[in-house]
């Protein structure tokens, strides 16, 4: 089997390891039954959730690494929902409820098969607080390389990261294969000249001939 040096997979996480899927165990039913547990009376719980992700510049808990700034996240989840937990147990609790989060085994396989024919990448949005789970999930030290937006302090969409990538992996833009379940993540990467596949981790064969065609 050849192995290609100068051609790169890169993967997504949520959405293509993790399951966004209705149905399956999922982020949001993660958000929902922590906020249960800490306050049964919450409501509404994933819209306001959404409306503590960013901070009154825009700037989204994804790009956040430094304690100071998830501290201020967890005081506007604390506020929003009337808890009364320090950030030390919520986090304690968060990655308990949050690691039953259903994800795609098949496509993990499939991840570290694909290192034996190129090299292979995570490019993901997450929040520090999920830094545990992705590793669990892929075991990160097989990649060649991981860039997350709460380490690089931007996110997909924005074109920085896609520049960062190309800049750090010194890889011809026609080189690299880039695996995404976000319609705008893709469009950046389609416009920067990237090779895309728009797809979920339900549907392994699609991801597996995007990979194969993309290595012929």
């Amino acid at each position: 089997m050849e192995y290609n040096k100068n051609k790169i997979v890169i993967f997504d996480w949520g959405g293509i390891v993790e399951s966004h899927k209705e149905g399956e165990y999922n982020s949001n039913k993660a958000k929902e039954n922590l906020i249960k547990k800490l306050n049964p009376a919450a409501n509404n719980i994933i819209k306001k959730w959404k409306q503590c992700d960013s901070d009154d510049t825009g700037r989204m808990i994804s790009t956040y690494n430094k304690t100071e700034d998830i501290e201020k996240w967890y005081e506007r989840i604390k506020a929003k929902f009337n808890l009364k937990y320090d950030l030390e147990e919520f986090a304690r609790l968060y990655k308990e409820e949050f690691d039953n989060i259903y994800f795609y085994k098949d496509i993990v396989e499939l991840e570290h098969m694909t290192k034996q024919r190129c090299k292979i990448a995570i490019l993901s949005n997450l929040t520090v607080l999920d830094k545990s789970r992705i590793d669990n999930h892929l075991d990160l030290k097989q990649y060649d390389y991981v860039w997350l937006s709460c380490d690089m302090e931007v996110r997909k969409p924005n074109k920085k990261i896609y520049e960062i990538v190309e800049s750090e992996c010194k890889i011809a833009k026609c080189n690299i294969l880039f695996i995404d379940d976000t319609e705008e993540n893709i469009e950046t990467a389609k416009l920067m000249g990237w090779n895309t596949c728009y797809a979920y981790g339900y549907e392994y064969d699609k991801i597996k001939n995007a990979i194969k065609n993309f290595l012929k």
